[in-house]
């Protein structure tokens, strides 16, 4: 007896849920708070209305949230087809695309949601914030500037601003925001930053160190702040000072840049063997990076090591053939080496034709005439860069 108690009641629920309709299955679907449960439920909802964009939109977040990215894009591409002039529709696959990094799929989505709803402010914030990821700092600017209409930006607002500002070269604009967020109270390492560089980008070098000193004393892991101050006393030619930050600023954040960037400063000091070895590092954390491959040829040369640095050269002009620095770099190789002249004016016109315009320094001993020393006293040497 009680089994079939038992069997009528569990078809008195299959019943039940057999007959729930699409929209009734939905309505809880969307209280449900474990995504994985919910995916099943809408996936039902589907079975039953294929055509009910809202299940395919609630499905994606699920998914989103799980980080199954590419059933997440399926269906917010489902909800697109399914709904072509619906705005939000492009705004949600937007986001998913900026949350996985796809900021050129997201910028398209925005401007198209922005066209089928101009009025719609938060679109524009949503766009500024991708024009920023992809360095199209202008136009971020026009978007929070659409989104903010006549109102005045909130602080939070403002501390997002600034740094577009500042990769913008606004400088009085970004200090017109500082301004304002330093008369409401705010002493924080971010505001003395953001000071520093545009002192640092009115060559104020001296008042930038200041500030980014003063960012790194209310916050000693400030990784930009050691950053910039280490770029600001290379630029005033102290270069134990530079070392000095690079060293801590490696301590924090041990990236390829900051290895070649204290390359250089190595360099600045005639210390080569530590230069080398900085760019050896660079290259074993990027090693398909053009850039430290040059200026490990370049130090490589003032060791007499033609080989290894013929070898550099050649690897950094194969990672990037448009920059004219390495055939500079390898015409001084041919001629310290082989006095080679064939090969030392090929590789200086090659130079020439990538937009190479800094000749003084092939006449000037500290810098790169000490590369070309006696040739460059001839005029075919002359010839060849003035053509």
């Amino acid at each position: 007896m009680r089994k079939i108690v038992l069997m009528l009641a569990c078809l008195l629920v299959a019943s039940a849920a057999f007959s729930e309709t699409a929209a009734q299955l939905f309505t809880r679907a969307k209280k449900e708070k474990n995504p994985n449960t919910q995916i099943k439920m809408l996936t039902r909802v589907i079975a039953k209305s294929p055509r009910m964009a809202d299940a395919y939109h609630y499905r994606a977040d699920a998914y989103l949230s799980l980080g199954r990215n590419k059933q997440a894009l399926d269906d917010y591409s489902r909800t697109v087809s399914l709904r072509p002039k619906d705005a939000f529709r492009y705004y949600a696959r937007a986001l998913a695309y900026q949350k996985m990094g796809r900021f050129s799929l997201a910028q398209a989505d925005l401007t198209k949601a922005i066209s089928l709803k101009p009025s719609y402010r938060n679109f524009y914030l949503a766009r500024a914030r991708v024009n920023t990821s992809l360095e199209k700092y202008e136009d971020a600017l026009r978007d929070y500037q659409k989104y903010l209409g006549k109102r005045k930006p909130s602080a939070s607002l403002s501390k997002e601003m600034i740094p577009v500002y500042l990769s913008a070269y606004r400088y009085d604009s970004a200090k017109k925001q500082l301004e304002s967020l330093i008369a409401s109270g705010d002493d924080s390492a971010d505001i003395h930053f953001w000071t520093g560089r545009i002192f640092s980008g009115q060559n104020r070098l001296d008042e930038a160190v200041s500030s980014y000193s003063k960012a790194i004393n209310r916050d000693g892991a400030y990784v930009q702040a050691y950053r910039y101050r280490a770029g600001a006393f290379k630029d005033m030619g102290d270069y134990p000072a530079a070392l000095e930050d690079y060293t801590v600023l490696l301590r924090l954040q041990p990236e390829a840049i900051f290895y070649n960037r204290r390359g250089l400063v190595y360099e600045e000091m005639k210390r080569f063997k530590e230069a080398e070895q900085d760019y050896t590092k660079a290259l074993e954390l990027s090693p398909k990076w053009a850039i430290p491959y040059n200026n490990r040829g370049f130090v490589k040369m003032h060791f007499k090591d033609w080989k290894g640095a013929k070898a550099d050269l050649e690897t950094a002009i194969r990672l990037d053939g448009s920059s004219p620095t390495p055939y500079v770099n390898l015409a001084g190789v041919y001629w310290l080496s082989r006095k080679d002249r064939k090969n030392t004016y090929d590789n200086l016109d090659k130079a020439v034709r990538r937009n190479f315009k800094n000749f003084e320094s092939l006449y000037d001993e500290d810098q790169k005439g000490w590369m070309f020393r006696d040739i460059n006293k001839t005029a075919e040497f002359r010839s060849v860069l003035y053509k």
